[in-house]
């Protein structure tokens, strides 16, 4: 029985590999004719391999430069695969979408499922159809071509017209990282996040807007949270402060709906600064807290003019696969689709999307004029950012099954490394902060603390670290507090305190008091003086 019910699967897994429709010429009852090399298929662009949704161009064309055909077929087949939920069947994977390109010359075919044929046959030398790449995780994809001379000399599929054509792994860099659902780290950690715009005219000449002050980035807005927390990602629906953040560069609304989820998911509100006219490349930090179930972060940058257009990272993984914190990471942004609005330009009128659609990747490789992305793929693109992430500290935090044994907290002193692939990398004030953990700490309590949050009086400002361009220094100063337990630093270095006698403290007080500030500064220098030049922003 056992035998039967194999070769039972087996033949059918055959059958659904061997199925092709029928792509013959209509009237014709001649079978096809081999491939004599006379006509080719060719995916425009794409080699051997595709990035997932891309629009390309799939062209049929003569290879002598005589020869002529008046009919054709274009198919897409994706890959086949055992169903997960049921070994015993198989499913097929999205070939993606086959298009006309033009009405008077291909239509979408009525005999077959994913193609498109002639629409009159009239002599010709080549054609050309659009195909939309499939999503993410689709495998590969086969195209199939079917040409006609005549009713009766036909040729269809066969090298060289079919091209198997397989997902191009190579991500963007605002890609996420897998995603490890078993994070074990029990120390927690503090993240610097610095986000820098790069989008200008000269970096993004096509259909930049013509008025120099009106572009601008919304402040970065997003948060520290859990795996089941979900503030934007591809194919879900932009939430209404989402929605505001995406058109308008207003991310108030949002902001309000992640304090909504502190302690239900979210961990820390990230929030920095805006920029507009002048200081479009001006970088923005902001600062946020991670833990063994906080250990993600999502982030947002909405910039103006645009439809809906958004730059971010979403659901980013912290906590590396060896269960240690990532240190370090620079990403290169392109823009995001929110979905509710359909203008195809920066400066396109308001065109309610309606319904809804998901978010998703700004249409890349666009044959619409009126687009700054009209035949441009986003591996030609230039960022419309750069966002660097860089762990500042780490607290020491005892796990549940750790035995009484709670070690010191460390602070993260590697310097990063600058590498030539990131020329644009932004000036960073973290890279000169002082490693000085020994300093005295006033006891002091502030005195704007609640009584059941003390926490120490803010230290001196550090100096204005920056670059010195023409006699003046441009960067920013910082300063930090602690917080206090018994009177106690908790979170200071001390060799002369016994570790396993500090307390923690509450949570509550690590989410609504900060320990970290930093503000912008600018005084005079002196150019021959200054010991960061090879740091200047370029």
């Amino acid at each position: 029985m056992l035998k039967k019910l194999f070769v039972f699967t087996v033949a059918c897994f055959s059958l659904v590999l061997s199925f092709r429709c029928d792509r013959r010429p209509y009237g014709t009852t001649s079978p096809a004719s081999a491939s004599d090399g006379r006509f080719q298929l060719v995916v425009e662009e794409a080699e051997d391999n595709y990035i997932p949704d891309q629009l390309y161009v799939v062209k049929i064309t003569e290879t002598d430069g005589e020869s002529r055909f008046s009919g054709f077929m274009v198919s897409a087949e994706g890959d086949i695969k055992p169903d997960p939920r049921n070994p015993r069947r198989y499913i097929s994977l999205s070939p993606g979408e086959l298009r006309p390109q033009n009405s008077m010359t291909a239509k979408y075919s009525e005999r077959c499922p994913y193609s498109v044929e002639h629409a009159m046959a009239s002599t010709k030398s080549f054609v050309k159809v659009y195909w939309q790449a499939p999503p993410p995780n689709s495998g590969c994809v086969t195209l199939h071509a079917m040409v006609s001379e005549t009713q009766d000399i036909w040729f269809d599929s066969g090298a060289p017209l079919s091209q198997r054509l397989c997902e191009d792994m190579r991500q963007s860099d605002d890609v996420t990282p897998q995603l490890n659902y078993n994070c074990n780290i029990c120390d927690e950690a503090k993240y610097e996040v610095c986000f820098t715009g790069i989008w200008s005219r000269n970096t993004h000449p096509l259909l930049y807007p013509e008025n120099d002050w009106l572009p601008f980035y919304s402040d970065l807005i997003g948060a520290s949270h859990s795996s089941e927390y979900i503030l934007w990602a591809p194919g879900s629906f932009a939430s209404s402060g989402f929605r505001e953040l995406a058109e308008h560069a207003d991310g108030s609304k949002m902001e309000a709906e992640i304090r909504e989820k502190i302690g239900d998911g979210v961990r820390t509100l990230i929030k920095g600064k805006g920029h507009g006219y002048r200081k479009m490349g001006n970088p923005t930090y902001a600062f946020f807290r991670t833990d063994r179930v906080n250990h993600l972060f999502t982030v947002a940058v909405g910039f103006q003019p645009s439809p809906d257009w958004f730059l971010g990272v979403t659901r980013f993984e912290l906590c590396q696969q060896n269960n240690t914190w990532m240190t370090e990471r620079t990403l290169n942004l392109y823009p995001w689709d929110a979905g509710t609005d359909s203008g195809v330009s920066y400066e396109s009128p308001n065109l309610e999307t309606f319904p809804q659609d998901t978010i998703s990747r700004v249409q890349m490789s666009t044959y619409d004029k009126k687009s700054p992305f009209y035949e441009m793929d986003i591996k030609d693109l230039n960022p419309f950012g750069k966002l660097h992430i860089r762990l500042i500290r780490t607290y020491h935090r005892r796990c549940k099954d750790d035995d009484d044994t709670k070690p010191e907290e460390t602070t993260t002193t590697e310097e990063p490394t600058t590498t030539e692939e990131n020329p644009l990398e932004p000036y960073e004030p973290s890279r000169y902060r002082s490693n000085d953990t020994t300093r005295e700490v006033p006891l002091v309590t502030d005195p704007e603390a609640d009584q059941d949050c003390p926490i120490s009086q803010w230290q001196e400002w550090s100096p204005c670290d920056g670059s010195c361009d023409g006699g003046r220094l441009t960067g920013y100063r910082w300063r930090e507090r602690y917080h206090l337990v018994d009177g106690v630093a908790v979170e200071k270095y001390d060799p002369n305190i016994d570790p396993t006698t500090l307390k923690e403290v509450p949570q509550y007080c690590k989410e609504h008091y900060d320990d970290f500030e930093r503000n912008e500064c600018e005084e005079e220098c002196s150019d021959s003086n200054d010991g960061i030049d090879d740091f200047k922003r370029k």
